[in-house]
C-alpha cells in the first residue's frame, strides 16, 4: 500500500508490480514535464520514455494528473553551488533560471493552468516550493540581516518567468542574469559579505 494520493494499492490481484518500472515511469514523467510542459505532456509519451505500456501507468495511478503530481513530489530540491565566490554561485543559480525561461518560455503558463485544474498538482508544486538555496546564496552576499532577502529570492525566480510570459521574443538569459546579479550586488554592504 502507498500513501501517495492517486496511487493505486499495490496489494491487488495479478502480477506483482516492478518498482524499477514505477521509478522509470516517475522519472520519465518528470523529465517530460521539464522538457515539454504540462499542456503538452501525453501519457503515451511517458510510457514510451519509460519503456512501459500505458496500462502499466494506469495500474499504478488513477489518473495522469496523479502520476504528474507524484513525479513533481519526487523531483530533487533545488541546490546552489557553494564556493568561495558567492557572486559566482548566485550567477550560476540565476543563470540556470534565466536560461531555462529563455529556452522554454511557455512552461510556466502550463504549470499554472495545471495547478488551477488539479488540486493534487497544486499541492505537489506548493509543497515543493523552496527557495532556501537561493536565499542562502544571497545571504552570503548581503548578510543575514538584510531586510529584503525573501523578496530578492523570489525576484530571482519571478523576473525570468514574467519576462518569458510577456516578452519571450526579446528574452536574453545572459543579459537578464547580469541585470539580476548586478542589482543584488548593488545592495551589498562591503562589510556584510562573508566568503
Amino acid at each position: 500500500m502507498t500513501d501517495e494520493p492517486g496511487r493505486r494499492p499495490t496489494n491487488t490481484a495479478g502480477r506483482r508490480r516492478d518498482e524499477e518500472r514505477t521509478d522509470a515511469i516517475l522519472s520519465a514523467a518528470a523529465d517530460l514535464l521539464l522538457e515539454v510542459g504540462f499542456d503538452r505532456i501525453r501519457t503515451q509519451d511517458v510510457a514510451e520514455r519509460a519503456g512501459a505500456g500505458k496500462g502499466a501507468i494506469y495500474r499504478r495511478w488513477e489518473t495522469t494528473e496523479a502520476l504528474l503530481a507524484e513525479a513533481i513530489r519526487n523531483m530533487p530540491a533545488g541546490a546552489a553551488p557553494v564556493t568561495d565566490d558567492p557572486v559566482a554561485d548566485l550567477r550560476a543559480v540565476v543563470g540556470d533560471r534565466c536560461r531555462s525561461a529563455e529556452a522554454k518560455p511557455d512552461l510556466v503558463p502550463g504549470l499554472i493552468s495545471a495547478m488551477r485544474a488539479d488540486d493534487g498538482i497544486e499541492a505537489a508544486v506548493k509543497d515543493g516550493y523552496d527557495l532556501s538555496y537561493v536565499r542562502s546564496t544571497i545571504t552570503r552576499i548581503l548578510g543575514p540581516d538584510h531586510p529584503h532577502l525573501d523578496l530578492l529570492s523570489d525576484m530571482t525566480q519571478a523576473v525570468p518567468l514574467l519576462r518569458a510570459a510577456f516578452q519571450p521574443e526579446s528574452l536574453d538569459g545572459e543579459t537578464m542574469t547580469d541585470e539580476i546579479v548586478s542589482l543584488i550586488e548593488s545592495l551589498a554592504d562591503p562589510t556584510a559579505r562573508s566568503r
